[in-house]
């Protein structure tokens, strides 16, 4: 649920969050040939599946002020009856202005869908509101071409001629009329299905597939309650390996199930369980992989009372040969010791920060991973790379063309002679850049960034980065790394400083080589221009 959306001034439910933030201004493209919109305008009526299922009552407040934003924003009055769109924006369907098929151009109108009539009267019968139900069912009949021929879209708009005879069929329409069949599957068995058990439902007044478990627990609140406290490990932490130990305190005799389920590999999920110890503690141990795990921690009792704790963590690991692993002191993101951080507090503390920088060759040799952490990673402008903007230059020793000068003349710095890069890899949340020193594109870099570890993960092929036929980076390999603010409205991407903007470098952070100190090496008023040394594989 969104609680800053510009539908209401209440909060209600939103389709989707891509983040796990309902609230951010994340835009994202809805599909099937939709528009891109802000996340928060994007609804459907889903969440009437929580009230079918028994997991909310149907005058739960959440549920009660998002169905007039569901009816303002999907609904709409056909003259067969109301029909509702999966979600705003959907593209999938014949064309509203022509009637053209959605393919094969992947382009067109979504219309409504008698199974979310349906939907509505199923949640019509769970509130008492049976004689509306009882309208709605007749509504999806209306929507029929014949008896049992339910299809999957009625069209919703003005009545459409169908196109002259002869014309190319991926551009004609078929001819429609307002709340009858559009061109989509007729019948759609799933249409069929879900009529006849809206007609049971309404014959014995009750759902079908509600589990009784289920709203015994969530509605009726018939479930006991047990006590349960989990203390490690702490929510939204990074951990450095497998297994991860999970402990915490519920009562003797209980017994502790833990499920530990991957959002980055399928929801992949392992689950454990303990008894607690004779004084209520326990201490459980799962194995996990690279990425996020939601940790899901339950306690029963011997009667079935029950708790729950829910916690994420991160493993961010790249498996491969680690072939550079430099930190670098926290504190020093301050350029040559005078530079401050925008006032703006989109901008937080640590932001451009860098604590550690790895390069890691993937076991097969084929991608070159690089991983650049920061003191803080908190999402910035909506993205959790919307801060930084990273430069990587990458000195390969057998490289014949190479370059000193950096990304942009703008950004008031070269490279050293010693360090003349073959590579440059530009990160940041709204782009990127990769090319060589002779300015040619050299592909796309993959691109992560996980506010938890605080890790911006990146990697290319092994074949784009080196110079010669199966090379891969070692010994003497050189990287020259700089982090600054981004920003896309600077002709060089990158944010300005407000005193010098055309002498001082545009670096926040840098990694330098031992015994050269950062405070010397970007110092403007002593170099001219200011030189960056890379880091050298050993």
């Amino acid at each position: 649920m969104t609680t800053t959306g510009p539908l209401a001034s209440h909060p209600y439910f939103i389709r989707l969050s891509k983040t796990g933030d309902p609230n951010a201004a994340i835009s994202y493209n809805v599909g099937n040939g939709g528009p891109t919109l802000d996340q928060r305008s994007v609804i459907d009526a889903g969440f009437l599946e929580l009230v079918r299922l028994g997991l909310k009552p149907f005058n739960d407040t959440a549920v009660t002020e998002s169905l007039p934003v569901v009816d303002a924003t999907i609904e709409t009055n056909t003259a067969s009856g109301s029909g509702w769109h999966r979600y705003n924006g959907d593209g999938y369907g014949d064309g509203a202005s022509d009637g053209h098929p959605w393919a094969p151009t992947g382009q067109g109108t979504g219309h409504v869908w008698p199974l979310l009539t349906e939907e509505r009267g199923e949640y019509d019968v769970s509130s008492g509101q049976a004689s509306t139900a009882l309208t709605l069912l007749a509504t999806m009949q209306n929507f029929a071409s014949g008896v049992g021929l339910i299809p999957e879209q009625d069209w919703e708009l003005p009545n459409l001629a169908p196109s002259p005879y002869g014309t190319d069929p991926t551009v004609a329409s078929i001819g429609f009329q307002n709340g009858q069949p559009a061109g989509s599957a007729a019948p759609l068995t799933w249409s069929a299905g879900v009529y006849v058990r809206l007609l049971r439902d309404l014959t014995t007044n009750k759902l079908l597939e509600q589990p009784t478990d289920t709203y015994n627990r969530y509605v009726a609140h018939q479930q006991g309650q047990t006590s349960l406290t989990v203390t490690s490990p702490p929510n939204q932490s990074a951990v450095n390996g497998s297994p991860v130990t999970v402990t915490g305190t519920s009562l003797p005799g209980n017994t502790i199930y833990v499920a530990a389920t991957n959002t980055d590999t399928n929801s992949q999920t392992t689950v454990v369980s303990t008894p607690t110890n004779s004084n209520g503690s326990f201490s459980v141990s799962l194995p996990i992989i690279g990425g996020t795990t939601v940790l899901n921690t339950v306690a029963v009792s011997p009667t079935g009372a029950t708790a729950h704790d829910q916690r994420s963590i991160v493993f961010d690991f790249t498996p491969g040969t680690v072939l550079l692993d430099v930190t670098d002191p926290t504190g020093d993101d301050n350029g040559p010791g005078n530079y401050a951080y925008p006032t703006s507090s989109n901008f937080h503390a640590g932001a451009f920060d860098i604590t550690d920088f790895r390069v890691i060759l993937s076991p097969d040799k084929s991608t070159v991973t690089f991983k650049l952490q920061t003191r803080d990673l908190s999402p910035t402008f909506g993205s959790p790379l919307g801060a930084q903007l990273v430069d990587v230059y990458v000195h390969d020793p057998s490289a014949t063309t190479t370059s000193t000068a950096a990304a942009y003349a703008s950004r008031n710095y070269a490279i050293a002679a010693s360090s003349a890069w073959s590579r440059l890899l530009e990160v940041q949340g709204f782009g990127q850049a990769y090319k060589d020193a002779s300015g040619n594109n050299k592909g796309t870099i993959a691109i992560s960034a996980n506010a938890i570890s605080r890790f911006i993960t990146f990697s290319v092929p092994t074949s784009s980065l080196v110079s010669t036929t199966n090379e891969v980076p070692g010994s003497g390999w050189g990287f020259s790394v700089v982090l600054t603010g981004q920003d896309g409205f600077s002709p060089d991407q990158a944010r300005s400083f407000a005193v010098d903007p055309n002498t001082v470098p545009k670096v926040m952070d840098t990694i330098t080589p031992p015994g050269v100190s950062q405070s010397n090496e970007l110092d403007y008023t002593l170099h001219s221009p200011v030189t960056l040394q890379d880091i050298v594989i050993p």
